[in-house]
């Protein structure tokens, strides 16, 4: 037998057997696993539905939930309508009528395009599809099954469009149902958010939600009235206030404004305050740039803005969305001029199709823009266009600041003519300063800047010749060092000659650089009194010897009878080449190998050193290993992290990992420190506890959770203008409302955003609270966990107000059993480590059994 006939005798036959982990998931999975990837939430079933309806050209879209959704979604349109042959396709899996190739992703304008939101749905929920067609003179009514096949199919009246009907939403999803029906009024918020920005960005459609309760209560969440104009649409959706709180965003470049690059790049870096490098070249990018912006935003006077960012909608293209990076741009430019509130914002941003790739999530909402440094540029420009003007007018006299600026033109001179114009802000600042003391803006021009110049010649004339006697003597001092250092073969004598001359030199150029210093003082000593610009005084430092090197000679080839010999001359030559002191200098010779064969080679090395860099060495690899020693005991400590306001969040993070609320039940009390700190243990920790901050953070969530805001009656009832999903919450949350001190009075049967009236406002001495306490409580409930106790922030504040005087103060001293209490307080509150004011409350201090060990006689002897 040949080698490669046994080489195919050792090779095993394949099997044919299927594999029997791998295998192929089934269709029923697939589809529910994907549908399920698609349809995330109740918002996103009604968006899908919505932008069917949009797509087909209606100009009417009606959506009508049951019990918020809960029990079924209906929405209906007035567009085109379905042919009857499409029918089967319509609910498949990846069939649409929008594009055919992938290609087409570069120039589609319709929200939808992927053709998988109604095959996801039923694969979600019972469907059911009404619809006729414009070229059909009867509807056809559809049931499907959750494979999205028509399960029957009747004959019905209905006008041209489409109706879609949802029931038992996530029933194929059991624990997604659960969840969908536990949360379901955050549910029902979420998707009236999103609904508000189809409402307002789609012109001449009417968009109409309502909402039937399981007690059969019909009512209206939103409506627009299909208008063209985008402030129509914010005034049926928000009301009239909000239309009167906002403003157009102005152009990026005005058609009469002549730009340079570099006024356009001091504009945009100055201004905003941020960190963005813009160079000439996205300067002249931003020029040629094809961007559009529509866009309508809060004013930025105080009170026009929101205390949330429960208002902002931005779109590509028409297409809601989410663009981070576009949203923390116009929050950061509106915080520059109204730093404590957010703004109302409509921003569209219209560009090329084939520059944004909408297909990065399954509900579209992040999108992916080419060139978007240059477009954050046109929207952080157009903001301080808008803004510019806004809060920079400040009337005095009848008359504004900037009315006092006089600009003269400017003139290039000769720093020895005696005229040179007075700069802008020089003036600006000599007219301010005048108003202020006279309330007259006439007043004499600062000295010009060439007078100024001619009378500081003299004080930099001897200022230079100074630096120049400070400089010799430097140079002088160290070229003493040096020879103080060097090798010398004189005798004792001359070395103290030559000490003794040194010494007597340093001595009397420190008295010529004092005299020199005293006839510089004398001569500048008024001319510093009457300048503004102050002369820095130069400190010569004593200059240090340089540490003794460590010099290695390379070995070299001896004889063995020369091995004890040492040439006196060389050595000394040696020492002196390497500037190192002979009484510092230690030879050292290395043991040579007895063996006679080896004593032509390399029979010894000299090596010249100092006992301190011996010293040094020794002590630096001890230090070495005392530091790996402690690295790996730091590894099995608990508290790594240092005290230090810069490591807040991480020694917050490590107390709330390994501290427990019983934990504080079972701490000792060591004993008080300097009247303002509790020194506690746990196990082998010691820990450092701010007494005020402690009793501070008790006192807050104890006002925070028990008390009830007393109200004041209004004389006249105040109509609030809320919209209808604000207006659901309030009336959901009212035992919340009143336990922070406000009286509505409700009328059930008024037509929604008008059923609601206040009667009464929390008023607690000098604090007083009004509406824009109710919209920021509303934000506030849009996400908190059921039962939760939400406070207003200025509520919040005032709350922390009292708790810090109530509290125990810095400087009093305590007994044991006050600090105990303390203590046990902490495990009896929410959040422990931080006061309402954000000062730490405790942080670690030291382990106890680390102590032990550096303190072990054993250690030490190592």
């Amino acid at each position: 037998m040949t080698e490669s006939e046994a080489t195919d005798a050792c090779i095993p036959e394949p099997t044919t057997e299927v594999s029997g982990k791998i295998k192929a998931i089934g269709k029923d999975s697939v589809h529910k696993i994907c549908s399920g990837q698609v349809v995330l939430s109740l918002a996103v079933a009604v968006k899908e539905l919505v932008e069917n309806g949009i797509d087909a050209g209606a100009t009417i879209v009606e959506i009508k939930l049951r019990d918020q959704g809960l029990e079924s979604i209906e929405v209906s349109d007035n567009g085109s309508g379905v042919e009857e042959h499409n029918l089967e396709g319509m609910t498949a899996k990846y069939h649409t009528s929008k594009i055919r190739e992938f290609v087409d992703l570069q120039g589609v304008e319709t929200f939808g395009f992927r053709g998988e939101a109604l095959s996801s749905l039923c694969a979600l929920s019972d469907m059911t599809i009404v619809t006729r067609h414009k070229n059909t003179d009867v509807g056809i009514k559809l049931e499907l099954d959750h494979e999205g096949k028509i399960k029957k199919r009747s004959a019905c009246a209905r006008p041209v469009g489409t109706t879609v009907t949802l029931t038992n939403l996530f029933s194929t999803l059991p624990v997604r149902k659960r969840d969908f029906t536990k949360n379901i009024k955050k549910e029902f918020s979420k998707m009236c958010q999103m609904l508000q920005a189809y409402c307002l960005v789609s012109k001449g459609v009417r968009i109409i939600c309502t909402n039937q309760t399981a007690k059969g209560n019909r009512s209206t969440i939103m409506q627009t009235h299909g208008s063209q104009s985008v402030l129509a649409n914010i005034n049926a959706i928000f009301g009239s206030k909000q239309v009167a709180d906002v403003i157009a965003l102005k152009s990026a470049f005005n058609e009469n404004e002549t730009t340079t690059e570099q006024s356009i790049i001091a504009d945009l870096t100055s201004d905003t305050g941020d960190s963005m490098q813009i160079s000439n070249e996205d300067v002249e990018l931003l020029k040629a740039a094809n961007f559009q912006l529509d866009g309508i935003v809060s004013s930025c006077s105080h009170g026009s803005g929101r205390a949330a960012k429960d208002r902002q909608y931005y779109y590509i293209n028409n297409r809601p969305c989410d663009p981070r990076n576009i949203a923390k741009t116009v929050n950061d430019v509106y915080h520059r001029y109204n730093v404590q509130q957010y703004p109302f914002v409509y921003l569209n941003v219209l560009l090329a199709h084939s520059d944004v790739d909408v297909n990065l999530t399954p509900d579209k909402r992040q999108l992916l823009v080419n060139n978007e440094k240059i477009l954050l540029i046109m929207i952080k420009k157009a903001l301080l266009n808008t803004y510019g003007n806004i809060p920079s007018t400040y009337k005095v006299q009848n008359s504004s600041i900037m009315s006092m600026i006089k600009v003269e033109p400017k003139i290039k001179v000769e720093v020895d003519e005696s005229i040179v114009p007075i700069s802008t802000a020089q003036n600006f600042l000599s007219a301010l300063s005048q108003w202020k003391r006279t309330g007259n803006t006439e007043s004499k021009p600062p000295p010009t800047l060439a007078a100024a110049k001619r009378k500081s010649e003299e004080e930099l004339n001897a200022q230079s010749q100074k630096l120049q006697k400070i400089q010799s003597f430097l140079t002088q001092s160290r070229e003493e060092a040096n020879k103080l250092y060097a090798f010398k073969s004189d005798s004792d004598t001359d070395d103290d000659e030559a000490g003794n001359q040194s010494k007597n030199d340093s001595s009397f150029n420190i008295e010529k650089i004092n005299k020199c210093s005293a006839e510089y003082d004398a001569l500048t000593k008024k001319s510093l009194l009457n300048s503004s610009t102050i002369v820095e005084r130069i400190d010569c430092k004593v200059l240090t010897p340089a540490k003794p090197q460590i010099k290695i000679i390379a070995p070299k080839p001896v004889d063995y009878a020369e091995d004890n010999v040492l040439n006196s001359e060389k050595s000394t030559d040696s020492v002196s080449e390497e500037i190192v002191p002979l009484s510092e200098t230690k030879i050292i010779k290395l043991d040579s190998d007895s063996d006679n064969a080896q004593r032509n080679i390399f029979s010894n090395t000299q090596m010249r050193t100092t006992i301190a860099e011996i010293e040094f060495g020794l002590n630096a690899e001890a230090t070495l290993k005392k530091s790996m020693k402690n690295k790996a005991k730091l590894d099995k400590l608990r508290f790594k992290t240092d005290i230090s306001p810069s490591q807040n969040e991480n020694a917050e993070a490590e107390l709330q990992k390994e501290i427990s609320k019983d934990s504080f039940a079972t701490m000792e009390i060591i004993g008080q420190f300097n009247l303002g700190f509790i020194i506690v243990k746990l196990d082998a920790d010691l820990f450092i506890v701010d007494q005020h901050a402690t009793d501070e953070k008790y006192n807050f969530e104890t006002l925070q959770s028990t008390t009830v805001l007393q109200n004041q009656p209004l004389a006249v009832p105040q109509q609030l203008e809320l919209t209808a999903v604000n207006e659901m919450i309030l009336l959901d949350n009212l035992e919340v409302f009143e336990k922070n001190g406000f009286k509505f009075q409700i009328d059930q049967d008024a037509p929604p955003t008008k059923k609601v009236r206040l009667l009464g406002k929390p008023v607690s001495k000098n604090w007083e609270f009004g509406k824009e306490d109710i919209d920021e409580l509303i934000f506030m409930l849009h996400d908190a966990p059921e039962g939760t106790v939400c406070r207003p922030s200025r509520v919040r504040a005032m709350f922390a107000s009292r708790a810090c005087r109530k509290s125990v103060m810095i400087g009093k001293a305590l007994n044991k059993s006050t600090m105990k209490t303390l203590i046990r307080h902490m495990g009896e509150i929410e959040q422990p480590w931080n006061c309402p004011h954000g000062r730490p409350t405790m942080r670690h201090l030291v382990n106890i059994a680390m102590l032990h060990d550096e303190n072990d006689p054993e250690e030490q002897d190592e």
